[in-house]
């Protein structure tokens, strides 16, 4: 689904997202990546992993630990799932 994007891995670290190259992934720098048709997926410090992504028909996936994408409605989130939602929601905004 995300096959021909370019990804950048995100981690948690300090309470904040960064990016791997250094600047705090924030709404504004994930915008910017959004419209260079990149993508980019969350790593938990603790373990685990997660990435959003719009499909070619308009419906929000999601993808956890890797796994297979399936609709965000139907997948429960945890706590830092939801935080990292609201972030890539609040880059959209911006788009």
């Amino acid at each position: 689904m995300t096959d021909d994007m370019e990804v950048y891995p995100l981690t948690f670290r300090g309470g904040r997202w960064w990016l791997p190259y250094g600047p705090e992934a924030n709404a504004e720098t994930l915008a910017a990546l959004f419209r260079s048709d990149c993508t980019v997926v969350f790593h938990w410090s603790e373990g685990g992993s997660w990435q959003f992504h719009v499909d070619d028909d308009g419906q929000e996936v999601v993808r956890v630990n890797q796994g297979a994408w399936q609709l965000l409605a139907e997948v429960s989130l945890t706590d830092w799932q939801q935080e990292a939602l609201a972030l890539v929601l609040d880059a959209i905004d911006q788009m």
